[in-house]
């Protein structure tokens, strides 16, 4: 903005005549911080400030650090700037106009929301900045703050300066804008303006603070960047493969479905099956969900091993499950597929509740999860129009991700069972529990091992093979069993086939519910547990 009137100069040199003046020259500290907040965590903030800068990345590594020890902010890094305290946030703005590295900083109410201890440490990093050359101007109501640290001090009224003084003068003349102390001894110690003066008048002695030497600027080297780098990115060839794997197992899907006729394409193909899937599903999964870098927002390395519980739960679904439906086969004659399905139904729930309950959650994870479930129930009540088009294994896949296996188990199951009421319950319920719980704890489970990345296209390839192999391999089997009497692998693997173009469809709908939603889902979820402490 030019100024309405007289003019301004830098060194004696007008604005008007210095190619961009105020590059590098002005840092501005509004009063609300909010103002120049644009990222999702107090660490991307402070490297929003260098986009579109030529600054090397170890020069920002530096500056960063710095800007981390003196504004105190090493525990607030990986949370969202907007859900710590009024002072937390004006100690992270205050960083990031720090890191203009500003020859005259403007700061409006700095001091709003600080403590005593960081007001001294402010203060501290103020006299460092007016030691190197900066020119500090600040706007505020602290009268006690500008009496005690300030240079001098003026009173700005109807667009002018109508007092300027030092400090201790200024305050001591003025009788309404002027500190407590001050009107408490006007008449006794007229020359009192801090508290620290009237305890040295009655004869008092006061720690010296070593603030006024303030403080020194240092590159900090012990201190490690946040920064994801390129090498946390998926390799060219894991792309190239994984893509060729997701084609071939496109065509064998359509193979088996019959669409197309690879033996007539190709008379030298030699695998004929639905298990020729398996090849690509293997290669795909192998080169998407693995990476050489632990990324930012994977599960550190030392917390990977699965907890006693989530074992056992395991035990239970792999090997409890699929018994209890060969003894029914086997041995329930022609009322086998109601009490299987009881049984099954026991066997998903018991071992999950009672781990569940075991670690004692609290209130707000499971207010956090009733929601989630809540959210299948109506995604899928929204799409009910489109048929086998639903978003219920993507919120799934999500809860497992951001809360763990369990978690993910529990509302995989419960969605399915509390959105069956509207859609009608059948002997099909169970079995729609167990799959969807299933994908949701195998979705928790890889990924805090660390086998499933969480960028959108992974976790959307991953949804397409949950869909395709865990729910359709469980629906489709499920409704041979509860219509035949003599089941073999040969009705079991019809049934599988002829369901393939279903749960191909259902697959595509969750790859994109997923790779539209689950990066922008799972950073509200990643909010909402830093800021209330749930348990992951």
């Amino acid at each position: 903005y030019k100024p309405d009137s007289g003019s301004i100069r830098l060194n004696g040199t007008s604005l008007d005549e210095i190619k961009n003046p105020f590059s590098g020259l002005l840092g501005v500290l509004p009063q609300n911080p909010q103002a120049l907040f644009a990222s999702k965590t107090v660490h991307g903030e402070l490297n929003e400030i260098f986009s579109g800068t030529k600054l090397s990345v170890n020069d920002r590594k530096k500056q960063i650090r710095e800007v981390i020890r003196l504004c105190r902010l090493e525990k607030l890094l990986d949370k969202h700037p907007y859900d710590v305290s009024g002072g937390e946030q004006q100690r992270v703005a205050l960083a990031k106009v720090l890191l203009t590295r500003p020859q005259i900083l403007l700061l409006d109410e700095p001091t709003k929301g600080f403590d005593a201890e960081f007001k001294r440490e402010f203060a501290a990093i103020v006299k460092g900045l007016t030691d190197s050359g900066v020119t500090v101007i600040m706007v505020s109501h602290d009268v006690e703050f500008c009496a005690k640290y300030a240079d001098r001090c003026g009173m700005f009224f109807n667009g002018k300066i109508v007092a300027e003084d030092k400090p201790r003068k200024f305050f001591a003349q003025n009788k309404f804008y002027t500190t407590t102390a001050a009107r408490m001894s006007k008449k006794i110690c007229p020359d009192a303006v801090t508290s620290d003066d009237l305890i040295i008048a009655c004869g008092g002695t006061i720690d010296k603070e070593d603030v006024r030497e303030g403080i020194e600027y240092e590159w900090l080297d012990e201190a490690d960047s946040k920064e994801i780098t390129d090498s946390d990115k998926l390799p060219l060839w894991r792309k190239l493969v994984g893509g060729l794997c997701a084609i071939l197992a496109v065509v064998v899907i359509f193979n088996c479905t019959e669409v197309i006729n690879l033996p007539h394409l190709f008379p030298n193909w030699k695998l004929s099956g639905y298990f020729e899937m398996l090849i690509p599903v293997v290669g795909l999964i192998l080169c998407v969900s693995r990476k050489a870098n632990q990324m930012l927002v994977q599960t550190p390395v030392d917390q990977r091993k699965l907890k006693k519980r989530t074992l056992a739960a395991s035990i239970m679904i792999l090997f409890a499950v699929p018994f209890t439906i060969f003894i029914g086969v086997t041995y329930f004659g022609d009322r086998r597929y109601l009490i299987v399905a009881l049984l099954v139904l026991l066997e998903c729930m018991l071992p999950f509740f009672i781990a569940f309950e075991g670690r004692k959650p609290q209130a707000r994870e499971l207010v956090i999860i009733a929601v989630l479930c809540a959210l299948g129930v109506a995604g899928r009540a929204a799409m009910f129009m489109v048929p086998n088009f639903k978003p219920i294994i993507a919120v799934v896949i999500i809860s497992g991700v951001a809360f763990g296996g369990e978690t993910g188990f529990l509302v995989g199951a419960m969605t399915m069972v509390t959105s069956n009421m509207m859609f009608s319950q059948g002997t099909w319920t169970p079995w729609q529990m167990f799959a969807m719980g299933l994908i949701g704890f195998i979705s928790g489970v890889l990924f805090k091992k660390g086998l499933l990345r969480r960028d959108k296209l992974a976790l959307a390839i991953f949804g397409f093979i949950m869909t395709v192999v865990v729910y359709g391999g469980i629906m489709n089997p499920a409704a041979a069993i509860m219509s035949y009497d003599d089941i073999t692998w040969k009705t079991l693997s019809v049934y599988y086939l002829s369901g393939l173009p279903v749960d191909t469809m259902q697959g595509v709908a969750t790859f994109l519910f997923l790779f539209l939603g689950a990066e922008p889902m799972l950073e509200k979820l990643d909010r909402i547990k830093v800021k209330y402490g749930l348990i992951s």
